[in-house]
């Protein structure tokens, strides 16, 4: 475990030192803004397609992959319900959960983490477990959501579409995939301006995460306990019951040990973002990924060294 937390530790710590530059004000405010501009529309897009396009795929061999993580990912949104309506939350709390569960940082902090660890011959892995987070959590888990706040549930379907069809890592999968079942040539000047994009982008998120920590505010102590218990069960339950579940269908693939990792990657930033927009409440969605990738530090190398 000692082994795997030095591996990592580059990225933490530039994570936590960025989070320190801009607690003592020497970061301009604006620097969030555009770097997570850049690394969600051409950065992760760039990275995302050169690895999937340079890889030659098969669907029959992906299938195990997309199945895990995507029962993964529904199992955790029917869990929300589940959970909810046994300890009768209010229905912003449920909202509130029910996009945390599924919104893990696999694109951010998953790839940065797995390449440190596994290697860069997993990125295409990667990508594809990023594209399955990205799919579901746009169709149905914000689909549901925009179910909540129209008041013509008609025009949930369209809506749904439109935002799956805009999402720069999602036509990028996309494309990547049809690139490489073609075994397209990408001519080499494009392709070295792509990966020029693609090596760009691991710094520039490490720094948008630690960006976001170092403005968050600490709050009063006794508001982290139930924030302490999402974080434990999304770090450590979570990526546990995936772990059980391999173990007892004798699931032991390499795809599978990179599932588990990626389940235990904290919140992203993204649910932040759309806290206004859907209602949720921002200070536990703050929090969460403040201490949740706080927390990681120690439970990352855990289930790393596990694999």
């Amino acid at each position: 475990m000692i082994e795997i937390l030095l591996i990592i530790a580059p990225l933490f710590l530039i994570i936590f030192g960025t989070a320190i530059f801009q607690k003592i004000k020497t970061v301009p405010e604006s620097w969030e803004s555009v770097l997570n501009a850049f690394a969600l529309n051409i950065g992760l897009p760039a990275l995302i397609f050169l690895a999937l396009a340079s890889t030659h795929l098969t669907f029959s061999e992906e299938l195990p992959l997309l199945l895990t993580n995507s029962a993964l990912i529904l199992s955790s949104f029917v869990l929300t319900f589940v959970i909810c309506r046994i300890f009768q939350l209010k229905p912003k709390t449920l909202r509130t959960i029910f996009i945390c569960l599924g919104f893990s940082n696999v694109a951010y902090l998953g790839i940065p983490v797995l390449t440190q660890t596994q290697g860069e011959s997993v990125l295409p892995t990667a990508s594809l477990i990023v594209a399955v987070y990205v799919f579901w959590i746009f169709t149905v888990g914000l689909g549901l959501l925009n179910y909540t706040q129209l008041k013509n549930k008609r025009g949930i379907v369209t809506k749904v579409f439109k935002s799956l069809i805009k999402n720069p890592l999602l036509i990028a999968v996309v494309l990547g995939l049809l690139a490489s079942g073609l075994r397209l040539e990408i001519p080499g000047i494009i392709e070295k301006a792509i990966s020029m994009l693609a090596a760009s982008v691991t710094p520039i998120v490490l720094v948008v995460i630690g960006l976001f920590i170092g403005k968050s505010k600490f709050g009063n102590i006794k508001k982290w306990i139930p924030i302490l218990i999402f974080s434990a069960f999304t770090l450590i339950a979570f990526p546990g019951a995936l772990y059980l579940a391999t173990h007892y269908f004798n699931l032991t693939g390499e795809i599978f040990k990179i599932s588990i990792i990626d389940a235990a990657i904290p919140l992203a930033i993204t649910p932040f973002a759309l806290a206004d927009q859907f209602k949720l409440d921002k200070n536990f969605i703050a929090r969460s990924i403040v201490l949740s990738t706080i927390l990681s530090v120690i439970t990352i190398p855990f289930w790393t060294s596990l694999m």
